[in-house]
């Protein structure tokens, strides 16, 4: 049988861990048919297949996994999902934070289209199955897996309402989980800093995790608090754990705030115990000090509650936004968090053009004060604010990233140059997580090994979320597949220039479909909806 792809003179980095060696690979029917070394007797003629390519000079590695995207939406508006495959990403894991595409209702619909401005999206399925299809019938770029998020399922089973669930909401939820569960989905994501899912209990969401870890469901969250009440939330997210059994993944572990510095070693701690016992849980982050998320986070619970309309209504009133600012200022204080807050995406027109600026030079520029510009940006967005956060350790970004049981992820959803995604100031890391994470540790700070960097971006997620036959450069395997040229792979997105693609990638394939070949988009895609085993 002719091959599809020969890929010749190649330093293999499989994926292993292992030392790279010099040889060749072949691709037919989406799966990597030999793989060889150089000097090898049984080394196919180079003449034998579709297309060939040397790569004499360049590193051939599996596809990277993005453990942690919030791409959801986006694939749908364009699913070349090119920020992520100019970085060398093959596979996107999303529905994280407790958002996700589904469960979907029209109070979720009415939500989520805050969040989608401009961009003409139809959120016309029904159910996690038809999300799928939706997905499938789109052809995305890269691989695709799903969790649920809690927020969607306590949105379309209890609205935005600030109480415990009701014996048939409960029963709702659970149905919702299973639901997801059935058509694939990979487990149960929290986002517990965020509207709805802030206002459940320990307890809801044991109960619905329980629903999820009956069918092999993983456990990912982002806990309830990353700032002073870090040490609490964490333990939470470990009370779920044990009291389900269940895997895990603690989402983008950090400590915000330099007052909570240091809170990181003694949850990386608690992980190792845990899996000491038997556990499985592992956790991510991504290569940068700064965060991004909805300006909404800053607000009380109270002040978020009864989802956009309520709390746009609530912010108006003169009353409940005076007592809303006196607590923020309690909150800080003294220490007010403008100068430490960029503006990522307005969500109005009357402040588009102040995308890329702290709020504090907002503040200056507009003539207004730094709360009353908080209040009118959520106003006029109806709380559709993104921000990103310059509150972290650059040691405990290194103590995460660099543990065995850590891995690397962006965080952000695909973007694109031009078009409707390439809208406002986003965080870099949309456009350079991976390249960022090899210049880091590897390049410019050699603290891990090529092939151990690699092990991590491929078979170490590939291991942990159960994709068979992936992220490894063996015989059998799908063909996801990167060339780069090494010293020209380096990522290029900063903070006010956001909307740069990494370079250095010659060669994408996807399920053995070159997407990329000598550093030119072919126009192919040949991603895939991977649901749990």
């Amino acid at each position: 049988m002719t091959a599809d792809l020969i890929v010749t003179n190649a330093t293999i980095v499989d994926g292993s861990g292992a030392e790279p060696f010099v040889g060749g690979l072949t691709v037919t029917n989406g799966e990597i048919t030999a793989v060889w070394r150089d000097g090898a007797e049984d080394a196919p003629r180079a003449d034998s297949a579709d297309k060939v390519v040397d790569a004499r000079g360049q590193l051939v590695t599996p596809g990277f996994v993005d453990v942690h995207s919030h791409s959801d939406f986006n694939l749908l508006i364009d699913p070349n999902a090119e920020s992520k495959l100019w970085q060398g990403v093959t596979t996107e894991i999303v529905g994280n934070c407790g958002m996700s595409a589904f469960p979907m209702n029209d109070v979720m619909r009415s939500e989520e289209w805050e969040i989608l401005p401009r961009r003409g999206l139809d959120l016309d399925w029904d159910s996690p199955a038809h999300y799928f299809e939706r997905l499938e019938e789109a052809v995305p770029a890269v691989n695709v897996a799903a969790f649920a998020g809690h927020g969607n399922v306590r949105g379309v089973a209890m609205g935005f309402a600030d109480r415990a669930a009701d014996a048939r909401e409960m029963r709702a939820m659970e149905a919702l989980v299973e639901q997801a569960m059935e058509a694939g989905a990979m487990g149960l994501s929290t986002g517990l800093i965020y509207a709805p899912g802030m206002f459940a209990s320990t307890d809801e969401i044991v109960t619905l995790q329980r629903a999820a870890a009956r069918r092999g469901g993983i456990y990912a969250s982002h806990v309830r608090g990353e700032g002073d009440s870090l040490t609490k939330a964490a333990e939470e997210f470990f009370n779920v754990v044990e009291r389900v059994d269940c895997q895990a993944q603690y989402s983008h572990l950090k400590a915000s705030g330099r007052r909570n510095w240091g809170k990181v070693a003694g949850i990386i701690d608690r992980v190792e115990k845990t899996n000491e016992r038997g556990g499985m849980v592992r956790f991510d982050k991504y290569p940068y000090t700064a965060s991004s998320t909805e300006l909404s986070t800053l607000l009380p619970r109270w002040g978020r509650a009864g989802g956009h309309a309520e709390c746009v209504a609530r912010l108006k009133d003169p009353a409940s936004q005076a007592k809303l600012e006196r607590e923020l200022r309690e909150d800080y204080a003294g220490c007010e968090p403008w100068g430490e807050i960029l503006l990522v995406e307005a969500g109005c027109a009357e402040y588009r053009g102040f995308e890329g600026n702290r709020l504090s030079d907002v503040a200056r520029l507009t003539g207004r004060g730094a709360m009353d510009l908080f209040f009118d940006l959520l106003v006029r967005s109806r709380m559709g604010v993104t921000i990103s956060n310059f509150t972290m350790s650059a040691d405990e970004t290194d103590a995460a990233i660099l543990h065995p049981l850590g891995m690397v992820c962006s965080d952000a959803e695909c973007r694109c140059t031009n078009g409707q995604l390439s809208e406002g100031a986003p965080h870099p890391r949309a456009y350079g997580a991976f390249p960022k994470f090899f210049r880091d540790y590897v390049k410019e700070r050699p603290m891990m090994t090529l092939p151990a960097a690699v092990a991590k971006v491929t078979s170490l997620p590939c291991e942990v979320f159960g994709f068979k036959r992936r992220g490894l450069i063996r015989e059998g395997y799908i063909a996801d597949l990167l060339m780069l040229d090494w010293d020209r792979f380096e990522d290029h997105a900063t903070f006010s220039e956001p909307h740069k693609y990494a370079s250095g990638v010659e060669m994408v394939v996807v399920g053995g479909v070159p997407e990329i070949l000598n550093g030119k988009l072919t126009g192919e895609r040949g991603g895939s909806v991977l649901r749990r085993a």
